[in-house]
This record gives C-alpha cells, structure tokens and sequence, in this order.
C-alpha cells in the first residue's frame, strides 16, 4: 500500500469507527428514521450547491441511477440497520459486527466472475469469522445480551458496505466523487422524507443528540465518504473494506471509555475471531 493509501486508509479507520458512538447519543431523543434523515439532508443540500457552483452537478447528473443504487445498498438499508439495531446492542459489539464486510466482500468477488476469489486461505478465514460470529451470539445469548433481530440487521448491513463499494469501482468510477455523495445523500433524503413527520421527537432534544447528528453528518457523512472514494480510487474496493480490521477496535473502545460498555465474555471471544478470520479472508 503507498504512503497516501495509508494515510487515508487510518484516517477512514477512525472517522468510520466514530459514528457508533454518535449513534448512541443521538438515539437518546430521536427515532433511527429521523437519525439517517438528519445525516443525509444537510449533506445532500450542502454538497449539491458546491458541485452546482462548480459546475460539476451538470456534467455528473447522468449518474443520478448508479447514485441512487449506491444510496440504497451502502445507506438506505445499511445505516436504519446500524441505528435500530443499536438500540438494543452496545456500540462495540456493532462495530464488531462489522467486521465481516471483507469476508462478503470476497463472496461478492468471486460471484462476479474473480477466479482467485476464493482459495484455501480464504476459504478457511469465512469459515473462522462466522465461527466468531457463532460464538459471540451463542456466548452472550446465554446471559440474554445479545438481540438477535439486531444481528440479522447488522449482518444485512455488512452484506450492503461489502457490495456497495464494487459499484464506485466500476459505475461510478469516473464520476466526480462529490457529486456522487451529494446525488447519494439526495436520494436517500427523498427516500425518507415521508417518514420523518410521524418520526419526529415528541420533546425537546438535549444538547449530546443535536451534537452527535450534527457530527454524523459532516465528519461521518461528508468528510467519511470524501476519503472513502479516496481510498477506493488509491487501493481498489477490495481493500478499501478492510478498515473494518480497525472500525470495531474503535468502536469499543470508545464505547467502553464514554458510554461505560462492558466488555462480555462472547466479545472477547468473538473479536479475535472475527478479525482473524476477516483477515485471511481477504488475503490474496
């Protein structure tokens, strides 16, 4: 990996572990429906009138049907899944969960025709990560800390990052990354737009909410995507997933350090696996 890539590689590590916490605040006084709506409205209408004004919006706007496809597989699904499901799992065990966006990235691979997809190696590490998927669930479910409709979301959301990224590569490959986001996050605005008005809160939300859906959106929204198309133009979408050897490190941490999460017998476990496995899945 170049010196650049790695520099973005690290700091999309850290912005994307980050947003678990925030999402812990932010659904202190608002419903998981209007938390991805107030991530990507002000991203979307921020970012369309940049790429207006430069010009930009015009020469892009034929890729508003790969845009929308990108926002429904990479946010639409993917960030109601994370949000709801965060309000019954901690942020750590999220991130973690997480972690298995390379081993679906390597089956998204090889179903798109890559003969050296699959081999013994990597074989052998899908099967590790969804044996530390099993034994996190089936450890932690014995003392009832583990909701498994949470899980399923969090894995559909792993499935949505792990294929999402292949359309950047491809697609939208010679699209201003920009406009993408900005077409992306319109998209996803429009899409739950009729659903805010009976997801509104129903009282005054404290200062930590306001503040965590503000950061969601321009440090894990604008800035996040911003450096994901970076890294994916530097490194290839492949490798682009494997931040998420470092996203769950993050995640837990702060989770541990700000919202006091503990760290169960099944995470324990489980993160060794996960990681271990995700890793030689992606291994060439």
């Amino acid at each position: 990996m170049s010196k650049r890539g790695a520099i973005l590689f690290t700091a999309l590590s850290i912005i994307w572990g980050t947003p678990y916490l925030f999402i812990k605040y932010a659904l202190e006084d608002f419903d998981p429906v209007f938390i991805v709506f107030a991530r990507c409205a002000p991203t979307a209408l921020i970012l369309l009138l940049l790429v207006w004004k430069q010009g930009k919006l015009k020469e892009n706007w034929h890729f508003w049907k790969y845009c929308t496809l990108f926002a429904v597989i990479e946010m639409v699904f993917p960030w109601y899944f994370v949000t709801a499901a965060e309000k019954s799992v901690s942020s750590g065990l999220a991130g973690l969960m997480l972690a298995v966006v390379p081993i679906f990235a390597v089956i998204t691979s090889r179903i798109r025709g890559e003969d050296n997809a699959f081999n013994i190696r990597r074989i052998a590490g899908i099967a590790i990560g969804i044996a530390g998927v099993f034994a996190l669930v089936g450890v932690d479910s014995l003392n009832s800390d583990i909701n498994l409709v949470a899980i399923l979301m969090l894995i559909g959301a792993a499935l949505g990052y792990a294929t999402a990224p292949v359309l950047i590569s491809t697609k939208l490959k010679s699209a201003d990354s920009t406009s993408v986001i900005a077409m992306s996050s319109l998209a996803v605005t429009l899409i739950y737009l009729p659903l805010v008005p009976s997801h509104l809160p129903t009282h005054q939300p404290g200062a930590s909410a306001i503040l965590a859906i503000i950061t969601l959106a321009v440090v894990s929204t604008i800035l996040g995507f911003a450096v994901f198309f970076a890294l994916i133009a530097e490194v290839g979408p492949m490798k682009a997933t494997l931040i998420t050897y470092i996203n769950p490190a993050v995640a837990i941490l702060l989770g541990v350090i700000f919202l006091g999460e503990e760290l169960t017998l099944g995470l324990l476990i489980g993160f060794p696996l996960v990681l271990g496995g995700s890793w030689l899945a992606s291994k060439h």
